[in-house]
């Protein structure tokens, strides 16, 4: 299998534009030359020889990654699709260490090479763009324009952009640019997020105000929320590429969305037909810096600038859909909550709704089990408290922590929002401020858990569908951006969940905690879990159960059992005391067969 595989391994490799030589079969990450830079080792695979053969590779220039194995998964065997999930987890690890190194090796270059170059006070491109130099450009021994690329975590250099006298750009090999940024400093007031250099230079020439530059399209929704999470009381402008002649205008697209993230305005430049122009640069050289002052003013949010519609939908055949690379779809709690998932646990007020989300939560930091649910790896989560006590929440955190095994990685996975330790009000989720003020603290966050929704996403009348709209529309975004989201809300008097069912469309799960028949207040959080909307779960994964938190000695665990053996206690000692069948299917609500059932089931068991 192995040796039939390599040739075939070698042939999708080099289709991808890798030319890796002799594929070596050991597991090990390898770098390799492209086509495209046959000099370079901007290629790399991993091959594993083993059943099931296959493995992964890419290209780090192109963010090119793929894997591949010589058999389908639904065709393993179970101990083939196990190997299969430890080589995939293993690939990724390597794959992820080299990504750091090249990081590292990259950013010590950048410090070097900036270390020994000379500010920069005139060079060719900038004066073919019409703009000045700022503080932080440099111009290297080679005669190339050298823009830092910035760090979100320390403001440091990690990178370079390297840029030649006709316009011709290139980022430091290995370096990373995501989330990166150069600033050009101004005064207070608005900040401006764009595109490129020239375009920034432009902007800050026509207004005097800061611009952070994200070098690409792709970079401004991270870029602009470093700056939301930085400055959160700051007016933040979208100065927008439109590309209007491309397919999709994806600088538009990416400003438009970025825009709805923080909660910012979006200015978009506006040329006469025949004029060749996509961004502020182009204006600025086609009819002066006035003009390019008059269109920022304009900056609006995006709701209300011409232009700024979301782009035409893509729609794809059935042969597209069936061949695309589509990364599997795990849990962060078995079966429960898959990776993308968006679920809500509901119950009566009092019932112990907090204290099972707080368990999940830390559950899934710690890649633990709680509730027969298990967490396969640790994941980072947001815990959106909107109502207790800072003290109570402490108190009910170090119960939990107390009642698990482990520890998450670190402390960052599990970060905890709660109203008592904020300077104002908690953000309201239904709104785009809220929602733009929430966003800085969703970088790396795989889990957010919004307890609860009464409190966190208020907006109109509770019971209208439209009114769920803009949480829907936050909600999908979120999903889309890969994360997964627990909703914690009330029960209404008839007992389903409070307010519009509109709310369970997206779902992939509805958890309903229910009051057990025969609850006695002094038992505390005792209540049944059944799952009403269990999207791809099925069998003994779907059964309700029961669930008691016991609390010794500040170690909070939860002790779990099938529905149908609390039935029987409850029915068991009702027959102990001499009521009849009828009589007990009156007291417990059960039906008389299914009285009659569970004693006959119990009393066969006990026979065997």
């Amino acid at each position: 299998m192995s040796v039939d595989s390599i040739p075939t391994f070698r042939a999708i490799t080099e289709a991808a534009g890798l030319r890796p030589g002799e594929i070596l079969a050991d597991g090990a990450l390898h770098r390799c030359p492209t086509a495209e830079k046959p000099n370079s080792r901007n290629g790399w695979y991993i091959f594993h020889a083993d059943a099931p053969a296959g493995g992964a590779f890419g290209d780090w220039a192109q963010e090119l990654s793929q894997k591949w194995t010589a058999k389908e998964e639904r065709d393993m065997t179970t101990a083939e699709r196990q190997t299969l999930h430890a080589h995939v987890e293993q690939d990724k690890a390597m794959h992820e260490a080299e990504e750091v190194r090249r990081h590292v090796e990259a950013t010590e270059k950048a410090r070097r090479i900036l270390a020994e170059a000379t500010p920069c006070i005139a060079h060719p491109y900038l004066a073919r763009k019409g703009v000045k130099p700022c503080p932080g450009l440099k111009v290297g021994s080679d005669g190339l324009l050298l823009v830092p690329v910035l760090s979100p975590d320390d403001g440091q250099a990690m990178s370079l952009q390297l840029v030649l006298a006709d316009g011709g750009k290139r980022f430091l090999t290995g370096g990373r640019v995501q989330g990166g940024f150069f600033p050009i400093k101004g005064n207070p007031g608005r900040l401006f997020v764009c595109e490129g250099l020239a375009t920034g230079l432009s902007v800050h020439e026509a207004t005097g105000q800061t611009v952070l530059c994200a070098f690409s399209c792709g970079n401004l929704q991270p870029v602009a929320s470093y700056a939301r999470q930085k400055y959160p009381a700051r007016e933040i402008v979208l100065a927008s590429d439109n590309d209007a002649g491309t397919e999709n205008n994806p600088g538009l697209r990416a400003a438009t969305e970025a825009t709805s993230i923080v909660g910012g305005l979006l200015a978009v430049p506006q040329f006469a037909p025949g004029e060749a122009g996509t961004d502020w640069n182009d204006l600025h050289a086609l009819h002066g810096l006035e003009a390019v002052c008059e269109g920022l003013g304009k900056a609006a949010p995006a709701t209300e600038v011409k232009g700024s519609q979301s782009p035409s939908l893509r729609v794809v055949s059935v042969a597209d859909m069936l061949t695309m690379e589509l990364p599997e779809r795990r849990h962060l709690l078995t079966p429960i909550l898959p990776e993308q998932g968006l679920i809500m646990l509901y119950a009566p007020r009092g019932l112990g709704k907090t204290w099972a989300a707080l368990s999940m939560a830390y559950a899934v930091a710690s890649g633990q089990a709680v509730f027969g649910w298990n967490a396969p790896t640790p994941r980072k989560v947001l815990y959106l408290d909107g109502e207790m006590p800072c003290r109570a929440m402490q108190e009910r955190l170090a119960s939990i922590v107390a009642g698990f095994s482990e520890e998450p990685p670190n402390a960052e996975y599990l970060r905890i929002l709660t109203p008592d330790l904020q300077p104002d009000y908690m953000p309201n989720l239904a709104t785009p401020e809220g929602q733009a003020a929430i966003a800085p603290h969703l970088e790396g966050v795989e889990l957010v858990v919004v307890d609860n929704l009464a409190t966190l996403a208020h907006h109109g009348r509770e019971n209208e569908a439209e009114s769920w709209l803009p949480v829907q529309e936050w909600l999908l975004r979120l999903r889309r951006s890969g994360k997964s989201v627990l909703l914690v809300h009330h029960a209404g008097k008839g007992g389903g969940q409070r307010g519009t069912s509109a709310r369970e469309d997206i779902l992939d799960t509805v958890i309903a905690m229910r009051r057990p028949s025969d609850y006695e207040p002094q038992e505390g959080a005792r209540f049944e879990v059944h799952l009403e909307k269990a999207r791809g779960i099925c069998g003994p994964d779907a059964a309700p159960f029961e669930a008691i938190l016991h609390i010794d000695a500040g170690r909070a665990s939860w002790a779990t059992r099938p529905i149908e053996d609390a039935e029987y206690d409850r029915v068991s000692s009702l027959q102990a005391q001499g009521l009849s069948i009828r009589d007990i299917a009156e007291e417990t609500g059960l039906s008389k067969s299914k009285v009659g059932r569970l004693l006959k089931n119990h009393s066969m068991g006990a026979a065997a």
